[in-house]
Formats: C-alpha cells, sequence, structure tokens
C-alpha cells in the first residue's frame, strides 16, 4: 500500500510539475515577458508526461515562432513545432497548417496537405477546418470534386453557427438530386453521432 500511495504521489507531483510549468508560461505570456514564456513552453514541451499540455506547449511555441515573440520570427520553426502539436491532435494547430499549405505560407502551396489537415480537424469539431474542408470539397482543391461531402461539412459547420455556410446549402441544393440530399444528411447525422461519442 505504501509504495503504491508513492508512486500514486509521485505522478500527481509530476503532473503539477509540468502543470506549474505551463501555467508559469502563460502568466509570462500574459505580463508580455515572451522571452521566459517561450522557454517555459519549450520545457514543459520537451519534458511533460502529459500529453495535452506537451500538445498545447508545442502549438503556444510555433505561434510564439510564427510571430517573433520573444524569439526572432522563424516560420520554419514554427512549421515544425505546429507538425509536432498536429500529431498529438491539437485541433487548431491541424487548422493553421492547413491554412499555411492552401496559402503558401512560408511553405510551398500544397492543397492535398492543406486538405488533409483541415480533414484532421474538423473531425475533430473545429468549424473554422470544416468550413474550409467543404470548400476543398466544393472547388476540388486538394481532392475530387464532391458536392454530397461539400453539402454534409457545410451542413455541420452551419448547425456550428457559421451563416455562411448557409448559402452554400442552398446553392447545393440545387445542384444534387434529392437523394443526394438525403445521403448528405445521413452522413451529417452519422458524423454527429460519431463525434458526440468521442
Amino acid at each position: 500500500m505504501r509504495t503504491f500511495l508513492l508512486i500514486f504521489f509521485s505522478l500527481i507531483s509530476i503532473h503539477s510539475v509540468a502543470l506549474s510549468g505551463y501555467e508559469e508560461a502563460v502568466d509570462f505570456a500574459k505580463k508580455k515577458d515572451y522571452k521566459q514564456s517561450i522557454a517555459e513552453f519549450i520545457k514543459v514541451a520537451k519534458e511533460s508526461d502529459d500529453e495535452e499540455l506537451k500538445s498545447k506547449s508545442m502549438f503556444n511555441v510555433a505561434v510564439m515562432y510564427e510571430n517573433g515573440m520573444g524569439v526572432p520570427r522563424n516560420p520554419s520553426l514554427a512549421l515544425i513545432w505546429y507538425q509536432s502539436s498536429a500529431e498529438k491532435n491539437n485541433k487548431i494547430a491541424q487548422y493553421n497548417l492547413g491554412w499555411m499549405y492552401y496559402h503558401g505560407d512560408s511553405v510551398e502551396k500544397d492543397y492535398f496537405r492543406a486538405f488533409r489537415y483541415y480533414e484532421q480537424s474538423a473531425n475533430q469539431g473545429y468549424v473554422k477546418a470544416q468550413f474550409n474542408l467543404a470548400n476543398l470539397y466544393f472547388s476540388g482543391l486538394g481532392t475530387t470534386k464532391d458536392f454530397v461531402q461539400a453539402y454534409k461539412w457545410f451542413k455541420i459547420c452551419s448547425s456550428g453557427g457559421v451563416e455562411e455556410s448557409r448559402q452554400y446549402l442552398n446553392f447545393l441544393s440545387t445542384k444534387i438530386s434529392a437523394e443526394e440530399v438525403i445521403m448528405a444528411e445521413q452522413l451529417v447525422d452519422n458524423w454527429m453521432k460519431e463525434f458526440r461519442t468521442k
């Protein structure tokens, strides 16, 4: 029993140290001491056993390199840190990578990679990624043009409050058959059920 308690308290203290390091980094950022902030975020990103804190820290390091906060602006390092965070399922890092590849922002324009990152983020419920993914299906950039999939994603982000998607839904309703609308609605229902169970 004693060994268990010792291990349990050790695990709690390790988590607390990582959390306090993350909180310190956030506090430094709030005080606009970005040099200290990025140093703490890097430490947590490299040393934490908490995957969520690690991912958030990696994301924050990426943002700081992208914007030159506490370090010289370095889009290449930002890309690396975004990729590390995205690999740990950070939906906003995935979205930012999609944006970078779609627009050729600090990377070579690559619609296929943009599609992949937007899809990963969209499937985690990030509305901005859902809207951009719908547009890629609508336009056929990075994937095969697919109005049924476009309808699905516009409908999902419409329920997330994106007003502009309603215009696309109205337009798509005139371009696909009634059967395809029913199919798209079923895809929406299936996605919503699956998303709620995650």
